[in-house]
This record gives C-alpha cells, sequence and structure tokens, in this order.
C-alpha cells in the first residue's frame, strides 16, 4: 500500500497513522508493506520514526541543493532545508532498520544530467545515508498542461541510473509511467481540471474592449462559401440586419414533412399528455367527457359508442418516433374531415364542386374509419 496523493499524509498524521493501524490489524497488511510518501514534514517523520510500526518511508525529494528544491517545494525551507531533512532521514533508516526511497521526477534538461545526478548522490553520501538503505525511484515527468517541462528521453534516464549505481553504489530504478495516455497519471488529473475550469471561466467573462466576439457561419451543409468580410462585428446590444434568402422553407407548410409541436386548443394538449403518460406506463383521466367530446369541433369524427372503459385501455404503440408519426397523421385526418364538412356545407348552400373537392368528399368514409384506427392506437 502507497499512501500518497494530492495531499500531504504526514499534514494529515492521525487520520494516517489511524489508516495504516486498521490496515494491519484488521485486514492483516504487514506493516513494512505499507509506504508513507512526503515531502519532507521532518517533525511528523521523527514522531512516526517513534511510533511501534515498521512502515517505509519514500521522500519526493526532485533536487540536490537548497535552492532548487525551496523553488520548487516551499516546505523545504520551512522545515530546515535539506541538511535537517537528510539527518532525520538517516535517523529514520538507524531507528527503523528500513531502506528509504527517493523519489526523483525527471525533467528534460533540467534535472536529468550526470551532474545532477552525481549532485543527489553527494548530498546523500555527505549526511552519511547507506547506499544499501536507500533506493532512488526515477520518474519521467508527466505532460501537463499547466508545466512547460518535458519527460526525459530513454538515453538520458540510463545515464542517471548508470551515474547513481556505478560512481555511488545507490540503486536506482525508472518507473514504468502508467494512464498517461487517459490523461490518469500522477499531476495529469487536476491539470485536466484546472484546464477545464480555466476554459469555462474564459467564457464568463467579456474582453477589456467590451465587444463580444464576432459570429459567423462560413460553410453550409452544401459546401458553399461565404465571404468572411460579410460578418458583422458585434458588441452587446447591436441591432443587424437581415433579409430572407430565396429558398426558404416556410414550416408552416408541409404537414407531412414536419412535426409541429403546437396544439390547436385544450382537448388536443390534454390528449397529448395522456398519450405520453400511457406510453410511459401510467393512465391519466381522459381529459374530456364523451358528451364534451360530441359537443366539440371533432364530434363528426368521433365514434358515436365512446365508452368510459376507453379511458383505461393502453395504447399499442410503444416506440416514440411511430407515437408521433400517428399523431401527425391522426391531426392530418381530423383536418381533412373539417374540410369534408365544409365542402358538403357548400354544396348544401348550392354551389357546384369541381373534380377534385367531389373526391375529397368521396374519401370521408375511408378517413373515418382510418381516424378510427389511429384513435384507438393511441388510446
Amino acid at each position: 500500500v502507497f499512501m500518497r496523493g494530492r495531499g500531504e499524509p504526514l499534514a494529515n498524521y492521525r487520520n494516517v497513522l489511524a489508516a495504516i493501524r486498521r490496515m494491519n490489524t484488521e485486514l492483516g497488511i504487514g506493516a513494512r508493506k505499507i509506504t508513507v510518501s512526503t515531502v519532507g514534514v521532518v517533525p511528523n517523520i521523527k514522531k512516526l520514526m517513534s511510533e511501534d510500526l515498521q512502515v517505509r518511508l519514500a521522500l519526493s525529494l526532485h533536487c540536490a541543493t537548497d535552492e532548487e528544491r525551496t523553488a520548487l517545494l516551499p516546505a523545504n525551507r520551512r522545515y530546515g532545508g535539506l541538511d535537517e531533512l537528510m539527518i532525520t532521514i538517516r535517523e529514520y533508516i538507524r531507528v527503523k532498520k528500513s531502506r528509504v526511497t527517493f523519489e526523483w521526477a525527471l525533467i528534460e534538461g533540467q534535472n536529468d544530467s550526470k551532474e545532477v545526478a552525481r549532485s543527489l548522490g553527494r548530498l546523500l553520501q555527505r549526511h552519511g545515508i547507506r547506499p544499501d538503505m536507500s533506493h532512488v525511484n526515477l520518474i519521467p515527468l508527466n505532460p501537463t498542461g499547466g508545466f512547460g517541462g518535458g519527460p526525459s528521453g530513454r538515453a538520458n534516464v540510463q545515464r542517471f541510473v548508470d551515474v547513481l549505481e556505478k560512481e555511488f553504489g545507490i540503486s536506482a530504478t525508472p518507473r514504468m509511467r502508467r494512464g498517461i495516455d487517459i490523461n490518469a497519471g500522477c499531476g495529469q488529473l487536476q491539470a485536466s481540471v484546472k484546464k477545464k475550469e480555466d476554459a469555462l471561466q474564459k467564457m464568463m467573462i467579456l474582453p477589456e474592449t467590451g465587444n463580444l466576439p464576432s459570429v459567423g457561419v462560413y460553410e453550409d451543409d452544401e459546401g458553399e462559401v461565404y465571404d468572411e468580410g460579410s460578418v458583422q462585428e458585434l458588441s452587446h446590444g447591436s441591432v443587424v440586419d437581415f433579409a430572407i434568402e430565396d429558398g426558404f422553407i416556410n414550416l408552416d407548410d408541409g404537414e407531412d414533412e414536419f412535426n409541429d409541436p403546437t396544439f390547436e386548443d385544450d382537448f388536443e394538449l390534454a390528449e397529448a399528455d395522456r398519450l405520453v403518460a400511457l406510453v410511459k406506463g401510467s393512465t391519466l383521466q381522459q381529459p374530456f367527457s364523451p358528451s364534451e367530446i360530441k359537443s366539440s369541433k371533432y364530434s363528426e369524427c368521433v365514434p358515436s359508442d365512446l365508452s368510459p372503459e376507453h379511458k383505461t385501455k393502453s395504447t399499442t404503440i410503444t416506440d416514440e418516433d411511430a407515437l408521433r408519426k400517428a399523431k401527425r397523421r391522426r391531426k392530418k385526418l381530423l383536418k381533412q374531415l373539417q374540410a369534408i364538412e365544409k365542402l358538403k356545407g357548400m354544396e348544401a348552400a348550392g354551389k357546384v364542386l369541381n373534380g377534385e373537392q367531389l373526391e375529397k368528399v368521396a374519401k370521408e368514409k375511408e378517413w373515418t374509419i382510418e381516424l378510427e384506427s389511429v384513435e384507438h392506437n393511441l388510446m
């Protein structure tokens, strides 16, 4: 078990120690199988040293001089610098008789040279840290959006290892980076979240000029390219001239091609709500009584034997697309039957109908039967 994360484990000493004890006693995980990572909280390293647990320690070192490490980790100065930290690490090794791991993130061209490797070796050597009780864990830097540095190349990593092992007798292992292909490597999750937060913040702030960004469409679905110069510079509250192009589509025409979501009256609105509820598996009360329906404009189109049991019939249409098509067809049939009633009224008033009008009137029975079928399926 490796205890590390976005926070500093030894800054949460009480809870970390309680977790270690529970893993050791309740889960049966040996203390030497548990490693605590730290940037170097010296007082709590000393406190951990006095505990009756043989946990291992991993130190996030990354730099071999106080100047460089303080610039990277301000906590370095707070806890007495590298000298105080190395003395404490040496004492931890002596008391616990346990090897300490030194974490080193390799950054291309910054801390991956042979000279830097020798500085690290001399640091451990100067403070009397035994080579056989130390191990350097080399971690090529994971790429993140908030830092310009990149990971060291394979050749530089190998040279770094060779210096530590051959010149100082300190074992070193390059660590395999995992999860970087999905931005799940060390440091990448936070960087990914911060990038999204920064992008959202930029969207919420207007430019200092007070003007909104230019908005325009440069290419349509047909591949026609528009002149970029025709895009107007917009500001908040601008009035923009526009014209309707030839060949526009009027959505009020073509009932079969477009789904008009508006409803003509309360009857249609309530009926639509009931049908949606039926599809979802529940039943609403029929919005109007048979007598109300018979007195409405749909009286000629509704079966005369409409009875209360229709209220509880479940629809045979369960597909949403089929339901929409059935509703559109029902609406068109109702309009056609209304038109037939008007034509019959005109004929009764003495007007002579033409061939097309007579053909429509002749379809009254056929459309009435179809309407009954559609309405039955929608109930």
